[in-house]
């Protein structure tokens, strides 16, 4: 499994998902891809980077009907004359096309250096010689460069599956006749649950191992979550009614929900959530460092705030961290990215305690004072002046901020008897209201 880091400030998306994959009953690439595109995952977002960056194709979407289930099918057909026996040097070439994005290029690095070295390992040969006869094929780029477009168009926090089913028999393959799980798969899937399955049939083939182990973080039985919608992505072959279908399952959710929430009473705190990024900086002078914090606030930042840090090789350097609102993650993560240069932020999702708050007008010594009041609960806990209007009254009457504060706290208590509120740290209340504007 790996941890997964999609900091991707370019995608559609219009927030944060939790992507379950369920693999269960089988997992190959063409499933991965067809179960994307069925979740709703433009076909576009796949078929046009692929048509410029790989050999000619035709890439197909059959909607199919099984056990009643509608899903799709991913056909790739190859328009090549006589297609070459690739290697890993020729598929990392294949790569460097402008069109695929960082992200992109080196998740795929990852799997075909997954694939060379379990392949590899069962032959006994050096990585760069291993001849990739299936997973070189036109159809096993297509499907292992579209999964990671779509991917990256939705941007997900975090991708879980199941444990992985093996299978049991023999399948024929460019060698010859061999057993079932196929001796790649197996070293592919080291460290990852895994159950039997149905017998008689190859269930995990390299290219679905080698993603789903590139891909997701951990595996489940199941995820907890607000559904949003599903996708189901079918395999080449139909299984008979006694097995399971052949198929995957791809389940989107709403991240936030996974970090079950207490329930909130009339006595307790609101609860909501927000999103901290943070990234490190020993590359921008003090002078241009200044307005980061500004320009994070304006892109909608509720906090963000520099903290003085020391770096490898003893660099100084400093912290950002910004908390916002969830639905403002993919602008703010532009922002960060653009005005640091940063190459990755760390993202989480915070649960948040919060006073209900309100927002009132005091009239104090001929000004306008705003007056900002907070509830746990029923409970009124907080009465506090804002700060721009003490500086402005206290400039006004030549009065220090500390002594102008002295002055509001008589007014602002008088202000709360009148309108029957008390805080609980509140002195004895004043049987008449002062005469406000009287600094005697």
């Amino acid at each position: 499994m790996s941890n997964l880091n999609l900091s991707n400030d370019e995608a559609t998306s219009t927030g944060p998902v939790h992507l379950f994959l369920d693999a269960s009953r089988g997992v190959a690439g063409d499933m991965l891809l067809a179960a994307f595109v069925n979740s709703g995952v433009p076909k576009e977002v796949i078929q046009q980077p692929l048509n410029e960056i790989l050999p000619p194709h035709e890439i197909q979407f059959e909607p199919q009907n099984r056990r009643g289930i509608v899903g799709l099918g991913a056909q790739v057909t190859p328009l090549e004359a006589s297609p070459p026996h690739r290697t890993l040097p020729d598929l990392l070439k294949t790569l460097e096309h402008p069109r695929l994005s960082d992200w992109v290029r080196n998740r795929a690095q990852d799997v075909y250096r997954r694939l060379a070295k379990a392949e590899a390992t069962v032959h006994g040969i050096p990585e760069d010689r291993v001849h990739f006869h299936e997973v070189g094929a036109i159809d096993a780029q297509v499907d292992i460069l579209g999964v990671l477009l779509a991917v990256e168009y939705l941007s997900p926090q975090k991708i879980t599956c199941t444990s992985l089913p093996l299978g049991h028999g023999q399948v024929r393959a460019a060698h010859g006749v061999i057993p079932v799980p196929a001796p790649a798969v197996v070293e592919l899937l080291q460290g990852a649950q895994v159950h039997a399955g149905p017998s008689g049939r190859e269930l995990t083939t390299p290219t679905g191992a080698a993603l789903l182990m590139s891909l997701a973080t951990t595996q489940e039985s199941a995820p907890a979550g607000t559904l949003l919608k599903q996708g189901w992505g079918y395999g080449q072959r139909v299984a008979a009614d006694e097995e399971p279908v052949n198929g995957v399952r791809l389940l989107v959710l709403n991240p936030q929900t996974l970090l079950n929430p207490q329930k909130t009473s009339l006595d307790s705190p609101l609860q909501d959530h927000v999103v901290r990024m943070e990234t490190v900086i020993d590359h921008i002078t003090g002078e241009d460092l200044g307005g980061i914090v500004d320009r994070c606030l304006e892109a909608g930042a509720l906090e963000a705030f520099l903290s003085p840090i020391q770096m490898k090789k003893s660099r100084p350097g400093h912290q950002l961290t910004v908390l916002g609102k969830p639905e403002d993650e993919t602008n703010l993560c532009r922002t960060i990215h653009r005005w640091t240069g940063s190459l990755g932020i760390r993202i989480d999702i915070l649960r948040r305690s919060l006073l209900k708050r309100e927002s009132r007008k005091l009239e104090a010594f001929d000004e306008s004072i705003g007056l900002k009041l907070a509830w746990c609960g029923e409970e009124l806990i907080s009465a506090r002046p804002e700060h721009d209007d003490v500086s402005r009254l206290a400039r006004t009457h030549d009065w220090s901020v500390d002594h102008t504060r002295q002055q509001l706290a008589t007014c602002i208590e008088a202000y709360l008897v009148d309108e029957g509120l008390k805080t609980p740290f509140q002195r004895t209340s004043p049987e008449k209201s002062p005469k406000f504007g009287d600094s005697s």
